[in-house]
Parts: C-alpha cells; structure tokens; sequence
C-alpha cells in the first residue's frame, strides 16, 4: 500500500512556517523547459528544480551526473566505469530509465536514437548557466520519452556571457588529466562563443582506460526584434570495458569482493564519436514570438566483447535530423504556444557474434503539432492546458540475422491539464492529469520479430511548494498507469510490451540557510514501480518489483563559506536495495545492496582570474555498485554480476579567467 506519511508531515511543516511567515514572497524564476515557452515556476502545475551556476560552485559536483544526483527523483547508474556517460533515471524507470528522461542542452535534445547514455561531459560545469529538471512533464511539448520528465542543461553563451578566456586543469586519481578551454567574445550585434575539453584516465578498474575529447563553436547574430544562434559540436568517446565481477556462492567465488578492481574482459571496447550542428532563431512577429530549431546528429558506435564462449562486434551508425517551429503570444493576462515539430532518424547496425552475422536498417519518421495554454484567470490562479497530435512511421529491413523486415504507421496523442493556486502567500499547490507516450528506439527495434508497439501513460500528480526568506520546501506525490511499456524481459529473452506496470512516489526537497554563509538542502524520495498484471514463462508477474528501481533515496548537503573567496561542499547520498536486473519473478534472493556515500569539496579563489579546488568522492571508501544482473531469470540462488563502482578518489583542479 502507498504511504503518505512523509508527505503528510511535510505539508504540515509547510503550512506552520507558512502561517508563521509576515512577508510575502513573489517568485519571480522563469524556466523555459517546461512548456518551451517563458513561464514562471511559481505558475507552472509542476513539480521543478531550478540550479543555479552558484549551487554548482557550492556543491561537490565534478560532472553534470553529479550535479543531478543529489536531487529528489533521480538515480544515477553507472556500468561502463565512465562518469560523463553514467545513466540518469528521473522517477524509478529502472534500465528503461534513459529512454523516458528526456536530456537537453540549450534546448537541443541529447538522447541519440538507442540504448546508450548521451555524454554529458560535453558541457563544462563552468559553463552552465542553469539545470532545468521539470519532473513528470513534457509530452506535449517535446513529444515521446518525457514521461520521467525533462532536463535543460542551459549554457553561458551568447550575449548572455561576459567576454573572457576561462582554462581548468585537472588531475586526480585512477591518472586522471583534464583540461576544459572556452571563451566567449561579443560585440552590440555577434556573439562568439567556443570550447574545447579533454579527458583521459584509467578509470577505477583494470581494462577501463578512457578518452573523451569535444568541442563546439556558436555564432549569435542579434537584429532588430530577435537572434540567429548558428552552433557545432563533436565529441568522441573510446572507453575499454571491463566486463563485471560475478559472484557464484555454489562454487565459492567472489570476485566482487576479492578483487573488485580486476577484469576478465582484457579486449573489450567500445568507441563512439558524435557530430551536432544545428541552427536556433528568434524572432518578433506581431504581439508574438516564432522560435525556429533544427538540428542533425550523426553518432557512429563501434565496439567488441570476446570471452570463452562468446565474442561480438558491432558497428553501427544513426543519424537524426530534427525540426521545430513554435509560435509563442501573451494574449491578455494568458500565454498561449503553438508548435509543429518533426524527426527523421536512420539506422544501420551490423554485427557479428558466435552464432551468425546480422545486418539490420531501421527508418523512423515522425512528426507532430501541439497547443499549449497558460491561463490566469485571477491572482495567484494558473490552469495549464496542452495537446499533442504525433504520426509515427517506422520500417526495419533485415538483411540477414534474428528478426523480420516490417513497417508500421501510427497515430498517437498526449495531453495534460494542471491546476497551480496560492493557498497562503507563500504556499502553493497543485494538480495535474496527464497522458505521455514512448516509441522504441532503434535498438529496440532492431532486434524484434514484429514491432514493438508505443508505450502509453496515464499521470497524475499532486504537489506543493513554500518559500519564505531564502527557505523553500517542495513535495510531490505521482502515480504513472502504463500500458504496453517497452522492456527488456529476460523471462521472454526478448524486448516486449510488456502487461500494465505501475511507477508512483514521493518526493520531499528543501533547503534553508543555518547561518549567514552556511546552508543546508535536503531530498528524500519514497518510489514504486511494480508490474500489475501479466504472465511470463508461465510466471505471474502481477504486484512483482520492476528490478533496478530503489525504494528509498536521500541526499544531505551542507555548503559553507567561511571567507568570500572559499567555500567547502559536504554531501552524504543514500540509495536503497534494488531488484537485480533479469529478477523480474522477483525470486532471486540476492538483491543489489544498499549504499551510502560522502563527498566533499574545498574550492578557494585566490583572486579575480586564479581558483583552486580539491574534491574527494566517496570519502569513506565504500564497496558498492549501482548496476547488478544475474545470470539466470527463475529461481533462488545462482550466479551474479556486478560492476564496481570507484573507491575513494580525489581531484585538484585550477582554473584561470582572463
């Protein structure tokens, strides 16, 4: 049964501060996530978070995953051993959970069109403007694979930068060496803006040796009612894959605990490079805005394992292009957006393994129009209305291995309706119902008989948030119905659709200061996500535990500033007990443990151009892993996997501003 008892004691706090509090506060923070238009977060019916570049710099944050992780909602996993590309799941999606958050920088979706994270060391974290992260909505203005919700990692750039040269160095354990480059110059009408950064290291395990190099250029042309951004990127990615460290209590072995560090995969690889280039305009027409965006991505992956028994190469190739044309008004006291948008993506995978060879093209072709309505009918009062129509055509052709050629069209929508109202003068709350939707990316596809159909959800959710004086807290609580959710379910071997699941919680954040330069920020998420109905491998799945989706998460962060120019960052995160993947029976019983982990960081500005920093992970070098499969798919006992995650580590950094 659900239980709302943290939810409950949170809105009592609420409203006892709330009715304590003399002063009312206006919110006056404006997202552009949300709605792809520019809406206050004190009006939008959704539960948002909103970082600042100064929570950056204050947290102990090393990578934009990091960032992240110490939100309410969101779980980071990791089995590659590279941090930049770790897995983000917003709201308990378990494996599926990168395939329904939706990741944008600048606007510009990062999600390539298959199973593997996007990079997000792309973007230094001295270069970020803001995080966005609108939980639970953007179906109808973004489309499919928003259900989690939406990230909106906005940069410094254009004529919102001050012009100067900024360089960090790194180097940290595991023979870390880093460099970040950008700069940004502007005049009244031209804004250039340009990075460059680097990365190589060992990694934490043996056979787990990384580079990461990227770069992107932008040209901002500002005229008479509006701007012209011009932008392009690459990045390239080659990472050596250690494999896991299995453990089999039946003979005696633990790898995981007698050499986490080691490899039984000394040959394994997988490369990736990712070209972007794209165009985002703005321009006044009449009493309105038309924003234009399109952009291309080419992704080329090429990997290999080999073991005793099994050995594959793969390469594979996807392109994208997408297109979006939005209108945007304030009409009266309302915001109306109006938007067409459409997506082209192609696919060529070619493997070879143990068993055969196998050449597949996957084409999907999509395109949509949604209207999207704020409505403030009285003070503190704000109704949120939107729909999507989207068509979808999809077509595989098999030219040898597993699976059969097929094509499919379809026709879908998505909706939401929500309610934000001022109950007090700084207590708010809200309500909102929704339908989002998710297609099947092309390596879900690739590997079928027959076409797997959208994944369909039924939202709702209820929330409130108070501020007051630098305080704020905010709790939500959501349910997701979903039909046809696409899985990999190992009691099928097989991607499916699978029978009705179910994803629901709670989530708590708030921060408040202690002292004049000391403040503290709390999240503590209380999450479901169980299979409803269904049978498999004559196995009734009905009230089992999706694997891979902990029940409880917190994070614990205190940020103090002693002098102007220092600042030391403390975070202590806890993940709770997961399901192993492959457990869907929910038989096994051995489940992924526990973890509790400290960060901290010490950051000094020696002046206007020269900073210093020393970061520690993991403080107390703890054992752990945040991804585990076993062997089988029935049964108590059996072989295991895991891949360890780093012990303790730590960073020196200096950066110097010109």
């Amino acid at each position: 049964m659900f239980k709302s008892k943290p939810l409950a004691a949170l809105v009592a706090l609420a409203c006892a501060q709330a009715a304590m509090a003399n002063q009312p506060v206006t919110l006056d923070e404006v997202v552009v996530t949300a709605t792809r238009g520019q809406d206050k977060v004190r009006e939008l019916p959704v539960n948002v978070s909103v970082i600042t570049a100064r929570d950056i710099a204050n947290s102990t944050a090393r990578t934009v995953q990091d960032v992240l992780s110490g939100l309410a909602g969101i779980q980071i996993r990791n089995s590659t051993g590279a941090a930049d590309t770790a897995a983000v799941d917003l709201r308990g999606f378990g494996m599926t959970g990168l395939s329904n958050t939706l990741i944008l920088v600048d606007g510009v979706k990062q999600n390539t069109n298959d199973l593997s994270a996007p990079n997000l060391g792309v973007v230094p974290l001295g270069q970020i403007e803001r995080i966005e992260v609108v939980r639970g909505s953007g179906a109808v203005a973004y489309g499919g694979g928003a259900t989690g919700g939406v990230i909106n990692i906005i940069t410094r750039n254009g004529f919102r930068a001050a012009d100067g040269v900024q360089a960090t160095l790194t180097a940290g354990s595991y023979n870390l060496k880093k460099i970040d480059l950008s700069g940004h110059a502007s005049s009244q009408h031209v804004a250039l803006d340009a990075y460059v950064k680097s990365l190589t290291t060992d990694n934490y395990r043996q056979n787990n040796a990384e580079r990461n190099d990227s770069g992107g250029l932008a040209a901002t042309v500002r005229h008479e009612g509006g701007t012209l951004r011009f932008y392009a990127r690459t990045a390239n990615q080659d990472t050596r894959l250690p494999g896991v460290r299995s453990v089999d209590a039946a003979n005696g072995m633990d790898e995981f605990a007698s050499n986490p560090r080691g490899t039984n995969k000394p040959d394994d690889y997988m490369s990736t490079r990712t070209d972007t280039w794209g165009v985002q305009a703005k321009q006044a027409a009449g009493e309105g805005m038309v924003l234009l965006d399109v952009a291309s991505s080419t992704k080329k992956l090429q990997s290999e394992d080999i073991s005793a028994s099994y050995s594959s190469k793969r390469q594979q190739r996807t392109e994208e292009l997408t297109a979006s044309l939005r209108y945007e008004q304030d009409v009266a006291r309302h915001r109306l957006v109006l938007g067409v948008d459409a997506m082209s993506g192609d696919a060529a995978v070619d493997s070879v393994d143990t068993y055969g060879m196998g050449s597949k093209k996957i084409k999907q072709r999509h395109a949509g129009g949604f209207v999207d309505v704020l409505l403030r009918p009285a003070q503190g009062t704000s109704i949120n209305a939107g729909v999507r129509s989207q068509h979808v055509e999809d077509s595989a052709k098999v030219h040898s291995g597993y699976g059969n050629s097929y094509g499919s069209n379809k026709e879908l929508r998505a909706w939401q309706l929500g309610v934000r109202q001022a109950l007090m003068p700084q207590l708010d709350g809200y309500a909102k119902l929704g339908q989002s939707f998710r297609l099947a990316n092309a390596d879900e596809q690739a590997y079928v008989s027959t076409p797997l159909l959208p994944q369909l959800s039924h939202d709702k959710e209820l929330g409130l948030s108070w501020q007051h004086q630098g305080q704020a807290l905010r709790a939500a609580w959501f349910r997701y119905d979903l039909n046809r959710e696409i899985h990999y379910n190992n009691l099928s071997s097989a991607n499916v659709n699978l029978d009705p699941t179910r994803r629901q919680g709670v989530e708590l954040e708030g921060k408040t200061p202690l002292a004049a330069n000391l403040d503290l920020s709390a999240a503590v998420t209380w999450q479901q996500a169980t299979f409803r109905s269904g049978v498999a491998n004559n196995i009734s799945l009905a009230g089992k535990t999706v694997p891979l989706v902990p029940r409880h998460m917190a994070n614990l962060s205190l940020s103090w500033a002693p002098y102007e120019s220092t600042r030391l960052g403390v975070q202590w995160q806890y993940v709770g007990s997961q399901r192993l993947d492959n457990d869907q029976a929910n038989q096994f019983a051995k489940k992924l443990g526990a973890y509790s982990l400290i960060h901290a960081k010490l950051s000094h500005d020696y002046s206007k151009t020269v900073g210093v920093s020393l970061s520690v992970n993991n403080l107390l070098d703890k054992q752990y892993a945040s991804y585990a499969i076993r062997s089988g798919s029935t049964g108590a006992t059996g072989k295991y996997n895991l891949y360890p995650e780093a012990g303790r580590n730590m960073q020196a950094a200096v950066t110097i501003k010109y």
